[in-house]
Protein backbone atom coordinates (compact mmCIF):
# COMPACT_ATOMS: atom_id res chain seq x y z
CA UNK A 1 0.00 0.00 0.00
CA UNK A 2 1.63 3.23 -1.08
CA UNK A 3 0.69 6.15 1.37
CA UNK A 4 2.26 8.85 -1.48
CA UNK A 5 -0.36 9.80 -3.08
CA UNK A 6 -2.48 10.58 0.15
CA UNK A 7 -5.76 12.98 0.18
CA UNK A 8 -6.50 15.52 2.66
CA UNK A 9 -9.94 14.34 4.56
CA UNK A 10 -13.04 16.63 4.35
CA UNK A 11 -13.09 16.62 7.74
CA UNK A 12 -11.22 18.65 10.27
CA UNK A 13 -10.35 18.45 14.16
CA UNK A 14 -10.79 20.70 17.32
CA UNK A 15 -7.85 20.99 19.37
CA UNK A 16 -8.52 22.19 22.84
CA UNK A 17 -4.70 24.07 23.64
CA UNK A 18 -3.42 24.98 26.84
CA UNK A 19 -2.96 28.66 26.14
CA UNK A 20 -0.31 28.56 28.80
CA UNK A 21 2.18 26.30 27.26
CA UNK A 22 1.07 26.25 23.42
CA UNK A 23 0.16 29.20 20.69
CA UNK A 24 -1.28 28.18 17.30
CA UNK A 25 1.37 28.77 13.89
CA UNK A 26 -1.82 30.03 10.81
CA UNK A 27 -0.84 28.44 7.94
CA UNK A 28 -3.07 31.17 6.37
CA UNK A 29 -4.09 34.19 7.91
CA UNK A 30 -7.56 34.31 6.14
CA UNK A 31 -10.21 34.52 8.78
CA UNK A 32 -7.61 34.84 11.48
CA UNK A 33 -8.02 38.29 13.87
CA UNK A 34 -3.65 38.89 12.48
CA UNK A 35 -3.43 40.82 9.36
CA UNK A 36 -0.06 38.76 8.36
CA UNK A 37 2.69 36.79 10.29
CA UNK A 38 4.17 39.86 11.56
CA UNK A 39 1.01 40.85 13.49
CA UNK A 40 0.96 37.65 14.77
CA UNK A 41 4.50 36.97 15.79
CA UNK A 42 4.49 40.29 17.78
CA UNK A 43 1.24 39.44 19.70
CA UNK A 44 2.27 35.72 20.77
CA UNK A 45 6.04 37.17 21.40
CA UNK A 46 4.55 39.81 23.66
CA UNK A 47 2.08 37.55 25.40
CA UNK A 48 5.14 35.23 26.23
CA UNK A 49 7.73 37.93 27.65
CA UNK A 50 4.39 39.01 29.87
CA UNK A 51 4.34 35.30 30.68
CA UNK A 52 7.30 35.28 32.04
CA UNK A 53 7.47 38.38 34.29
CA UNK A 54 8.15 40.96 32.05
CA UNK A 55 7.48 44.31 32.10
CA UNK A 56 7.05 45.30 27.97
CA UNK A 57 8.50 48.43 27.97
CA UNK A 58 10.13 50.85 24.42
CA UNK A 59 13.85 49.28 25.27
CA UNK A 60 12.26 45.38 26.08
CA UNK A 61 10.40 45.54 23.26
CA UNK A 62 12.72 47.10 20.78
CA UNK A 63 15.77 44.87 22.22
CA UNK A 64 14.34 41.77 23.08
CA UNK A 65 10.43 40.87 21.69
CA UNK A 66 10.99 42.28 17.96
CA UNK A 67 14.23 39.73 17.62
CA UNK A 68 12.22 37.22 19.43
CA UNK A 69 9.14 38.01 17.29
CA UNK A 70 11.27 37.76 13.83
CA UNK A 71 12.39 34.56 14.98
CA UNK A 72 8.72 33.56 15.34
CA UNK A 73 8.22 34.77 11.50
CA UNK A 74 11.41 32.83 10.31
CA UNK A 75 10.01 30.05 12.01
CA UNK A 76 6.90 29.90 10.80
CA UNK A 77 8.20 31.29 7.10
CA UNK A 78 10.02 26.86 7.42
CA UNK A 79 6.48 25.14 8.23
CA UNK A 80 3.30 26.71 6.92
CA UNK A 81 2.56 24.92 3.82
CA UNK A 82 5.57 22.92 3.58
CA UNK A 83 5.12 20.27 6.49
CA UNK A 84 3.19 17.53 6.21
CA UNK A 85 0.27 19.15 8.30
CA UNK A 86 -2.98 21.15 8.24
CA UNK A 87 -2.46 22.22 11.86
CA UNK A 88 0.41 23.64 13.63
CA UNK A 89 1.13 24.88 17.03
CA UNK A 90 4.24 25.93 19.18
CA UNK A 91 5.42 24.94 22.27
CA UNK A 92 6.29 27.76 24.64
CA UNK A 93 5.39 28.65 28.22
CA UNK A 94 7.72 31.94 28.16
CA UNK A 95 10.19 34.06 26.40
CA UNK A 96 12.78 31.74 28.21
CA UNK A 97 11.98 28.81 25.94
CA UNK A 98 12.93 28.12 22.79
CA UNK A 99 9.46 27.53 20.50
CA UNK A 100 9.00 23.95 19.23
CA UNK A 101 6.78 23.23 16.70
CA UNK A 102 4.51 20.18 16.99
CA UNK A 103 2.03 19.30 13.31
CA UNK A 104 -1.03 17.71 12.92
CA UNK A 105 -1.88 16.26 9.84
CA UNK A 106 -5.38 15.23 9.14
CA UNK A 107 -5.57 12.65 5.81
CA UNK A 108 -8.26 10.56 3.66
CA UNK A 109 -7.97 6.72 4.69
CA UNK A 110 -5.63 5.10 3.13
CA UNK A 111 -4.87 1.19 3.38
CA UNK A 112 -6.07 -0.88 6.44
CA UNK A 113 -6.13 0.91 9.87
CA UNK A 114 -2.66 -1.77 10.34
CA UNK A 115 -1.23 -0.51 7.10
CA UNK A 116 -1.86 3.28 8.27
CA UNK A 117 -0.23 2.77 11.58
CA UNK A 118 2.61 1.08 10.09
CA UNK A 119 3.32 4.22 7.74
CA UNK A 120 2.49 6.91 10.03
CA UNK A 121 4.48 5.86 12.96
CA UNK A 122 7.79 5.28 11.52
CA UNK A 123 7.32 8.18 9.49
CA UNK A 124 10.87 10.06 9.14
CA UNK A 125 12.76 6.92 10.66
CA UNK A 126 15.03 6.88 7.57
CA UNK A 127 17.57 8.71 9.29
CA UNK A 128 16.64 7.08 12.91
CA UNK A 129 20.35 5.82 14.56
CA UNK A 130 18.27 4.58 17.86
CA UNK A 131 15.89 1.83 16.69
CA UNK A 132 12.01 3.25 17.62
CA UNK A 133 10.45 2.62 20.11
CA UNK A 134 5.99 2.15 19.68
CA UNK A 135 3.58 2.01 22.49
CA UNK A 136 -0.35 1.96 22.23
CA UNK A 137 -1.79 5.08 23.19
CA UNK A 138 -5.44 5.51 24.28
CA UNK A 139 -7.60 8.55 23.74
CA UNK A 140 -11.49 9.11 24.82
CA UNK A 141 -11.78 10.27 21.33
CA UNK A 142 -9.78 9.28 18.89
CA UNK A 143 -9.80 5.75 20.86
CA UNK A 144 -6.24 3.79 20.72
CA UNK A 145 -3.20 4.70 18.22
CA UNK A 146 0.19 4.54 18.04
CA UNK A 147 2.82 6.53 19.56
CA UNK A 148 6.41 5.99 18.08
CA UNK A 149 9.60 7.98 19.26
CA UNK A 150 13.27 7.60 18.21
CA UNK A 151 16.50 9.61 17.70
CA UNK A 152 18.39 10.36 14.42
CA UNK A 153 20.98 12.11 12.81
CA UNK A 154 19.91 14.55 10.07
CA UNK A 155 19.97 18.16 8.54
CA UNK A 156 21.80 20.42 11.72
CA UNK A 157 22.41 17.28 13.33
CA UNK A 158 20.95 14.87 16.33
CA UNK A 159 17.50 15.16 16.62
CA UNK A 160 14.43 13.40 18.24
CA UNK A 161 11.10 13.01 16.86
CA UNK A 162 7.72 11.22 17.62
CA UNK A 163 4.75 10.39 15.85
CA UNK A 164 1.12 9.64 16.77
CA UNK A 165 -1.15 7.91 14.48
CA UNK A 166 -4.92 7.25 14.89
CA UNK A 167 -7.70 6.53 12.58
CA UNK A 168 -12.00 7.61 13.19
CA UNK A 169 -13.72 5.49 11.18
CA UNK A 170 -16.58 7.65 11.42
CA UNK A 171 -14.76 10.48 9.87
CA UNK A 172 -12.95 9.17 7.33
CA UNK A 173 -10.05 10.03 8.92
CA UNK A 174 -6.41 9.38 9.79
CA UNK A 175 -4.81 11.75 12.22
CA UNK A 176 -0.89 12.12 11.95
CA UNK A 177 0.80 14.17 14.66
CA UNK A 178 4.43 14.60 14.92
CA UNK A 179 7.42 16.68 16.56
CA UNK A 180 10.76 16.67 16.02
CA UNK A 181 13.67 19.02 17.77
CA UNK A 182 17.27 19.79 17.35
CA UNK A 183 17.25 19.47 21.56
CA UNK A 184 17.07 16.61 23.41
CA UNK A 185 16.54 18.88 26.60
CA UNK A 186 13.44 20.68 25.00
CA UNK A 187 12.04 17.26 23.51
CA UNK A 188 11.62 15.91 27.04
CA UNK A 189 9.69 19.09 27.77
CA UNK A 190 7.53 19.33 25.33
CA UNK A 191 6.66 15.67 25.40
CA UNK A 192 4.24 15.53 28.39
CA UNK A 193 2.15 18.23 27.14
CA UNK A 194 2.07 16.43 23.57
CA UNK A 195 0.78 13.41 25.37
CA UNK A 196 -1.74 15.68 26.59
CA UNK A 197 -2.83 17.62 23.85
CA UNK A 198 -2.84 14.47 21.68
CA UNK A 199 -5.50 13.37 24.18
CA UNK A 200 -7.57 16.57 23.62
CA UNK A 201 -7.74 16.13 19.67
CA UNK A 202 -11.11 15.12 17.95
CA UNK A 203 -12.73 14.69 14.80
CA UNK A 204 -15.05 17.37 13.55
CA UNK A 205 -17.31 18.31 10.47
CA UNK A 206 -14.65 21.05 8.62
CA UNK A 207 -16.82 24.29 9.43
CA UNK A 208 -15.68 25.88 6.26
CA UNK A 209 -17.76 23.00 4.26
CA UNK A 210 -20.43 22.47 6.87
CA UNK A 211 -21.40 26.16 5.78
CA UNK A 212 -22.23 25.21 2.06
Amino acid sequence: MSFDQRKVTDNWAATPWDRDVWFPIPISFQGTKWADAAEWAFDYAGDRFLRGGRELNKKVVKKEVLPFAEALVRARSELAGKAAAHKLYFHCPDYTKTPVAIAIGLWKREGTRDEAFEYYSYWGTKTATVPPVAEWFETESLGRGVKAQWSGVAGTGPYDQVNYVFRDDDFDTDVHVFLMSWSHERFLEVLPDLDTLVRTIRCTLDPDKSKT
